[in-house]
């Protein structure tokens, strides 16, 4: 077989139909990592429902037809997802979806699909995605649980924060010490700092988190003491 090389990308999944067929572990561990991802329109069919699927079915999270598969059920999909435990049913799901163009993905032989899912960890607005490209997904899990000590909750509101700032500095006319427009150069000298400071996130983080009222003062004197140290 000759090497696959797969080129990342990250996808808004709003508004797309995302289908999976498969009721079990594998559909639903697919479905649930659409669901993080925002998806908003997935339709799931399955014969059998993994008692999870059922639950996000009354909560009216997914739609379920509980049937099995048929091929003009793939019309109007954006992404399939070929989550059965038949391997001849999943080739000839993602065999329909590749002759109308839609990219298919294949829970059991990801090489013959259009895509893979990597591992991922998610911290708010982090996302780390990983593959091994097929060659040892239980080694990209591995590498997933390192990640996640590593890059663990704080994360998700340390990315918050530096999304305030950097909407202050871009889109607010930020200014500096003398009234004047910072200039493209210095706001992105800024954001750097910004990045590697860390700790100066934090008291605007428990702000936002405590006393809402004061974010904005703590972000505004955050700033200013990420531009004294431009001075």
């Amino acid at each position: 077989m000759s090497e696959i090389r797969y080129y990342p990308i990250m996808v808004d999944l709003s508004g797309k139909r995302c289908l999976v067929v498969g009721g079990g572990e594998v559909a639903c561990r697919k479905v649930k990592g659409l669901l993080e991802a925002g998806a908003d329109d997935v339709i799931l069919i399955s014969p059998t429902l993994h008692d999870e699927l059922k639950e996000l079915e009354r909560n009216g999270r997914i739609q379920v037809v509980q049937r099995g598969y048929i091929p003009e059920d793939i019309n109007g999909a954006n992404l399939v997802f070929a989550a059965t435990n038949q391997s001849q049913m999943n080739a000839n799901i993602a065999d329909e979806a590749r002759k109308l163009g839609i990219w298919a993905n294949l829970a059991d032989d990801g090489a013959q699909g259009s895509f893979v899912t990597p591992a991922v960890h998610r911290q708010g607005d982090l996302v780390m995605a990983l593959t091994t490209s097929g060659a040892s997904p239980a080694l990209a899990s591995r590498i997933k649980q390192e990640l996640a000590l590593a890059y663990g909750d704080e994360y998700a509101e340390r990315l918050s924060v530096l999304r305030l700032l950097r909407a202050r500095v871009l889109h607010a006319g930020a200014r500096d010490g003398s009234g004047g427009e910072i200039s493209p150069a210095v706001r992105r000298r800024l954001l750097r700092l910004a990045a590697e400071d860390a700790e100066g996130w934090k008291q605007t983080a428990w702000a936002l988190r405590e006393e809402p009222d004061l974010a904005a003062a703590e972000l505004e004197r955050w700033m200013e003491s990420l531009r004294m140290q431009l001075l």
